[in-house]
């Protein structure tokens, strides 16, 4: 079987596009939450959707597409600056209790594929619930 890369590569265009994508995700967050007043709690469910969409898409194609790729990158930092916000303003758990619970469910996710695949490589993989971890963890070590 043949593995498929969807990956982006690790160039400097690439982290110039990372440096604006997450910019844009920033923006879109607080953008949902403070300005169109919709609050924390329902500007992370929207992204959390938005998030789980797009990162469904990218599982599901058979190559790599920039568009859907940075998509992707954009969702995880929205979601990511939800998050953090949510647990700093709406929680008043503070950025380092946040923090703290934020690199707890990053390790939690890395121990549930560890005891899945009795490892942590990323290259290659063609299993759909180990992109899903790679993404979730994206997700965590964004915000």
């Amino acid at each position: 079987m043949k593995t498929l890369n969807k990956v982006a590569s690790v160039t400097v265009l690439f982290w110039l596009m990372k440096i604006v994508a997450t910019t844009l995700g920033e923006t879109l967050g607080d953008f949902i939450s403070m300005t169109l007043q919709l609050g924390y709690g329902t500007g992370m469910l929207i992204t959390a959707i938005f998030f789980t969409i797009i990162l469904s898409i990218q599982l599901t194609l058979k190559k790599y597409i920039p568009v859907v790729f940075w998509m992707v990158i954009i969702a995880t930092t929205t979601l990511g600056t939800e998050i953090s916000d949510f647990t700093d303003r709406t929680l008043g758990a503070g950025y380092f209790l946040g923090s703290v619970m934020l690199i707890t469910f990053l390790f939690l996710t890395l121990f549930i594929w560890y005891k899945s695949y009795h490892n942590l490589e990323v290259y290659q993989f063609s299993k759909k619930e180990k992109k899903f971890y790679t993404g979730l963890q994206y997700c965590f070590l964004t915000v």
